[in-house]
C-alpha cells in the first residue's frame, strides 16, 4: 500500500487529503466598521490545501447532508451531525517554502519532519492523483490554518477547485498526532528575562522513514 491513493469522487473528503485552488473569500478590516454600507471583498486562492478535519465527522456530516433535504438541515437531528466548516492548512512546494525559512540547516530539518510546525509529504504519483498529473514534495504549515463553510467547499469543488489524492493508514495518523502535538504546545515563562519558550516536553513523533 501506497503512501496515497487518489481521491474518492463523488464522495465523502477525507482527512489528509489535497485539494487544489481552493478559494476563500475575507472582508478588508480596514472597512468593517465604516457607515457607508461599503465593504470590501477580497479572494485568496490556495493553491494546495490539506484538510485536517476528522474522517469520521466529515463521514457523519456527508450522509446527513444527502439524507435531509435543505429545508430540514435545521432539525436538531440532521444538526448534530453536520460540521458547519472544514477546517484546512496550507501546503507549499519546497520551492515556495525554502525563501520564508531562515537558514538550510532549519529547512533540512522540515524536510525531516524534525520541526513542529511543519509536516514534509511525498511527491505524489501519477497514478496517485486523482487529475493523472502527479504532485511535487508538499510541506504542510500548521500555522497557516484557515476554514471553509461546508458546503461552499463541495461547491467550489465542483466549480474549478480539485480533488487530487488522500493520506492511506499509517502516514495519515502520524500527520493527525503531529497536527495534534502542534496544537497542544504550552508557552512556558523563561525564569531569566520573562520571555516565553515551548514546553520541551511536546515533543514531535518522529519522522517519516521516507524523510529520515
Amino acid at each position: 500500500m501506497g503512501v496515497f491513493a487518489p481521491s474518492p469522487v463523488p464522495g465523502v473528503l477525507r482527512q489528509g487529503e489535497i485539494l487544489t485552488d481552493v478559494i476563500t473569500f475575507h472582508v478588508r478590516n480596514a472597512r468593517l466598521y465604516q457607515d457607508d454600507g461599503e465593504y470590501a471583498i477580497e479572494a485568496e486562492t490556495h493553491p494546495y490545501a490539506l484538510v485536517l478535519t476528522q474522517d469520521c465527522d466529515l463521514d457523519w456530516d456527508f450522509k446527513a447532508r444527502a439524507e435531509y433535504p435543505e429545508d430540514r438541515r435545521g432539525d436538531n437531528k440532521c444538526q448534530a451531525k453536520l460540521v458547519p466548516n472544514v477546517l484546512l492548512c496550507d501546503l507549499f512546494t519546497s520551492d515556495a517554502l525554502r525563501p520564508r525559512i531562515a537558514g538550510g540547516d532549519i529547512f533540512k530539518r522540515v524536510r525531516g519532519n524534525q520541526d513542529e510546525r511543519y509536516h514534509c509529504l511525498p511527491a505524489i504519483s501519477l497514478t496517485e492523483d486523482l487529475a493523472g498529473e502527479g504532485l511535487p514534495e508538499l510541506i504542510a504549515d500548521f500555522k497557516r490554518i484557515f476554514s471553509v463553510l461546508t458546503d461552499e467547499l463541495y461547491g467550489y469543488l465542483a466549480q474549478g477547485a480539485r480533488r487530487r489524492a488522500f493520506l492511506q493508514s499509517p502516514h495519515l495518523q502520524h500527520l493527525s498526532t503531529r497536527f495534534g502535538y502542534y496544537c497542544l504546545r504550552v508557552a512556558l515563562p523563561d525564569d531569566a528575562s520573562g520571555a516565553t519558550r515551548t514546553d520541551p516536553a511536546a515533543t514531535v513523533p518522529a519522522a517519516d522513514q521516507h524523510n529520515a
